[in-house]
């Protein structure tokens, strides 16, 4: 029968230490990479208006509308932020062309939304995130999106008279 050895043997022990230093590592790594893709800018690009100010800027400037329904649970809404809102040439156009109002849904967070959030979301049958809607200073809906279809189709929707 073989002996076995009771005695601990401390060769094995350093190795510890060494898997954690690669593994703090590897983790400040990924946290590094991370921060390249930012959920969210320093300031908005998009100057958002409030919702109850936008009918009447519209109104003023003679400008559509531009709502963007989304929910901070959305993963396509933070793909739209990203690459949509947060493009310097993208947003700047939106900024020129219309009165821009981030609508966003509380629901699942608070259990229900504020009354002018649920109001829009009515208004226009927002059932799904994001959904873009293009509205006349009268309310009326010039064009809608729901879903995201890219920053070209994105772009191309800007761009398209109205």
């Amino acid at each position: 029968m073989a002996r076995t050895s009771l005695t601990f043997d401390r060769t094995k022990q350093r190795a510890l230490p060494i898997w954690l230093l690669i593994l703090a590592v590897l983790l400040i790594v990924a946290r590094i990479v991370s921060k390249q893709y930012p959920e969210k800018a320093e300031h908005d690009l998009v100057r958002w208006m409030p919702i109850s100010q936008a009918i009447g800027i519209a109104r003023t400037t003679h400008r559509p509308v531009f709502y963007e329904f989304s929910a901070a649970w959305c993963g396509p809404c933070k793909m739209l932020e990203r690459e949509v809102f947060m493009d310097q040439d993208l947003a700047k156009r939106i900024n020129d062309r219309f009165i821009a109002v981030k609508v966003v849904d509380t629901k699942q967070e608070e259990g229900r939304n504020w009354p002018d959030v649920q109001a829009l979301m009515d208004r226009y049958g927002v059932n799904a995130f994001p959904t873009i809607v293009i509205a006349g200073p009268d309310g009326s809906v010039l064009d809608r999106v729901v879903g995201y279809p890219g920053a070209g189709k994105m772009a191309a929707m800007i761009d398209r008279p109205r």
